[in-house]
């Protein structure tokens, strides 16, 4: 019987947050993109409604638009990053077996497309955020610009510890103010690929490969990816958290720490061979202590009592390759 494999992309992939080294082309854009990604982070937590995890990327819009960054300043950046050890192996190994691979990341197209062209997988089975920002450009009024840059002023004069001024001022310019401003339009059309869009995604690319819900395996590592995690978990699937942090961890089944995508191959093997049972079996054999140091890590994430120990090996190894893209959501 087939088996649907589905990676998100910024973790399991490529170390590098995109969205997050675009803003650095602007000075200070840096400590701007952590703000937002705090302010995702709360929203999600609080479940507003209509609001998605990775939405940080709609929240960006504003501000790209307003510093004239383009849609070749994110090729240009993506050009610069590199991939997981072991991704493109892994991928190659998988297809290799006749099972289709897909790529779901929140990741705007223009980043998403070069790493799936590295990495070996066609266009066609990418989902990520479209962004046509040279299109948008012309709708955006000299006053709205010089909006957004005074509020970009206001939200870097906080401290970065201060969250509750920062999602007051991010409440009113994102949910009472831009709404009624012609850039407002422009930014409700970007449809980010995160949270329930990335569950959506991959119902989409089962049913193309008429796969059924039980026998995807989709391997996520953060914010974006719980409820995808999750609902490949209550299908009867298999989610792998790979070098997750705090919110994907207990959504997922297997969890697996390691400086190398390949780590992941015995499990989804298991997968392919006994389903969720047998990976179970496996895992809890090869569970390796909270203290490993060369991985790879193998954890049974249903039967964890207590994450900590967990979480910890998988922040050694997040940041080991993600730098500092490791601390964001």
């Amino acid at each position: 019987m087939s088996c649907l494999i589905a990676f998100d992309l910024e973790g399991p992939l490529s170390p590098q947050d995109n969205a997050y080294e675009v803003m650095g082309c602007v000075p200070r854009g840096h400590e701007l993109f952590e703000r937002l990604s705090r302010y995702d982070d709360i929203l999600t937590l609080q479940g507003q409604e209509g609001y998605e995890p990775g939405d940080t990327l709609m929240l960006l819009v504003p501000f790209l638009l307003a510093n004239d960054l383009t849609e070749a300043d994110i090729k240009n950046v993506s050009a610069r990053a590199g991939l997981v050890p072991g991704a493109a192996e892994a991928i190659q190994m998988l297809q290799n077996q006749g099972l289709p691979v897909v790529i779901i990341s929140t990741s705007y197209c223009q980043h998403a497309h070069n790493i799936a062209g590295q990495v070996g997988v066609s266009l066609e089975r990418v989902a990520c955020t479209h962004l046509p920002l040279e299109a948008m450009r012309s709708g955006v009024s000299g006053e709205d610009r010089a909006w957004v840059l005074k509020v970009q002023e206001q939200l870097l004069a906080l401290p970065a510890a201060a969250e509750e001024e920062i999602g007051r001022l991010c409440d009113a310019f994102f949910w009472s103010e831009l709404p009624g401003r012609p850039l407002g339009k422009l930014v409700a059309q970007v449809q980010v690929v995160g949270g329930a869009r990335k569950t959506a995604a991959l119902s989409r690319f089962a049913s193309r490969f008429g796969v059924e819900p039980g026998r995807v395996v989709a391997v996520g590592d953060s914010i974006t990816d719980f409820k995808m995690l999750a609902a490949v978990q209550q299908a009867g699937g298999l989610g792998i958290v790979f070098n997750g942090n705090e919110y994907a961890l207990p959504h997922g089944g297997c969890g697996v720490a390691a400086a190398d995508l390949r780590a992941i191959l015995p499990v989804v093997e298991t997968f392919l061979a006994g389903g969720r049972p047998a990976v179970e079996r496996w895992v809890k054999k090869a569970v390796s202590p909270p203290d490993v140091a060369g991985g790879p890590a193998y954890h049974w994430l249903p039967a964890a009592q207590d994450l900590e120990p967990v979480l910890a090996v998988h922040k050694r190894f997040r940041k080991l390759l993600r730098g500092q893209a490791a601390k964001l959501g």
